[in-house]
């Protein structure tokens, strides 16, 4: 069975790649190709990529490309995790928004609406080859941001195989494991919201609920994303844990007054560490060099991981990401990532044992209040007749409000991108609770339909 990555040859590579080859046997895949658009991503981040499937598991037959027809040919399985535009669209995004008085951050508000421009188009057409060239039945995970929009969309378009994945749940889920002190898997909890806007309730180890525990323990506020978050953001949301991007909207006008100081914005430092990283890795001679380049590439992964939120919280995780050598990156247990969600919905779909994993799917009556073909972030039981959310139920009219309004967002932008439609794009922004504010709204929408023009201009069927 073949499985195909577009985007593959990105900041993720090296942890995309470890994690397909290490469980590649296990779920029936016998090929993997990485496909990307950049020459330069697949000559370098490539190379390292190969080298890391050849000490893993050689037998695997890997490529990279950049014909993406010859990627999806005969495909069982699909990620997409692509950046169209690049790194310097999510500057201008950024910059623009704070132009304007409003939050830029690239997978919400209008930083989120102008990916999703991008995004869009990029992956319909993609979808489209695979319907054509790709094995019947294939499955499509989606990582592209902003996941939710993307996958909400790409299913209205038909593409109902499509689901959204995102590491943040996962790892979050994991962290709150280490404080607990439990092996990975033992804790059970339900995650429910909308793709960067969810909530975790019902915390429990082998039956018993450690919800209480988790929220009284001082640690949680220390060693999880939970440090974003105070006591009382908890107790207004009942008592839920909280996903890390509700921190952009509980503390909207703080993070705001950080980033019109701040030096640099969080593209603009993803851009500069990255640059310098491919001029260094340019100096390089490939194939020769590869664990030289593997060096480089693991110490600009630990400058952009431990800066994660760094300049809109005013702190650094507790935990700080050590680069590894060559050595003890093949060694360590596969960290996950989106690459194990999706390697884990496969294991469960093909006859393995049955799994809890959160993804983005159909609401189908899971949150009471959303629409049955809303895509929700839920937690979900997979097994080989696919993804089906667990019952969430009524949840609070504060928290129903929050993800009505988000959604409302989410279709009006999809609408706005699918229409060509300026003026109802400017109507979404508008909705967003990080814009509010119909002017504002009006001139970003203007900025990004002029400024991204060739996307609009693709083939949108």
């Amino acid at each position: 069975m073949k499985l195909c990555v577009l985007g593959g040859a990105g900041a993720r590579s090296a942890f995309l790649t470890k994690s397909l080859a290490v469980s590649a046997a296990s779920i029936g895949v016998d090929e993997l190709v990485l496909m990307d658009t950049d020459e330069r991503h697949i000559r370098t981040y490539g190379e390292i990529a190969r080298m890391i499937v050849s000490r893993i598991q050689p037998g695997l037959r890997f490529s990279v490309t950049s014909d993406a027809e010859v990627a999806l040919a005969n495909a069982d399985y699909i990620i997409t995790t692509i950046r169209a535009g690049g790194d310097a669209s999510r500057v201008f995004d950024e910059r623009t928004c704070l132009d304007h008085g409003v939050l830029g951050q690239e997978t919400t508000g209008a930083g989120g609406f102008a990916m999703a421009l991008r995004s869009l188009p990029t992956l319909l057409s993609y979808c489209a080859l695979a319907k054509r060239v790709s094995n019947p039945g294939h499955l499509i995970f989606n990582f592209t941001n902003p996941s939710g929009i993307i996958t909400q969309a790409l299913r209205a378009k038909g593409y109902h195989n499509v689901y959204g994945i995102c590491d943040a749940p996962s790892g979050f889920i994991r962290q709150l494991e280490e404080i607990l002190g439990v092996a990975d898997g033992e804790l059970s909890i339900e995650c429910y919201g909308l793709n960067h806007y969810s909530f975790f309730r019902n915390a429990a180890v082998h039956g018993k609920s450690v919800q209480q525990e988790l929220l009284e323990n001082p640690e949680t506020f220390i060693r999880s994303e939970m440090r974003l978050f105070t006591p009382q953001q908890v107790r207004l949301n009942d008592g839920c844990l909280l996903n890390e991007y509700l921190y952009f909207y509980y503390n909207r006008a703080l993070t705001q007054q950080r980033l019109q100081h701040a030096a640099e914005t969080r593209g603009e430092t993803i851009w500069r560490i990255n640059r310098a990283l491919e001029e260094q890795l340019d100096t390089l001679t490939f194939p020769q060099d590869v664990e030289r380049a593997f060096s480089l590439y693991m110490r600009a992964y630990a400058e952009r991981e431990n800066a994660y939120f760094s300049i809109e919280s005013g702190q650094r995780r507790e935990k700080a990401w050590v680069s590894p050598t060559l050595e003890e990156f093949i060694s360590r247990p596969d960290e996950g990532g989106y690459a194990a969600v999706a390697l884990r919905f496969i294991r469960a779909a093909r006859g393995g044992q049955p799994c809890r994993m959160v993804l983005s799917v159909p609401n189908n009556g899971a949150i009471q209040g959303l629409a049955d073909d809303d895509v929700v972030e839920v937690t979900c039981r997979i097994d080989q007749d696919g993804a089906h959310p667990v019952p969430i139920g009524e949840i609070s009219a504060f928290q129903l409000q929050q993800l009505q309004r988000i959604k409302s967002f989410e279709r009006g932008t999809i609408r706005a991108i699918l229409e060509r439609d300026e003026a109802e794009a400017a109507r979404a922004l508008y909705l967003h609770p990080l814009v509010n504010d119909l002017q504002i709204a009006a001139e970003l929408s203007a900025a990004f339909f002029r400024q991204y023009q060739q996307y609009l201009d693709m083939d949108l069927r």
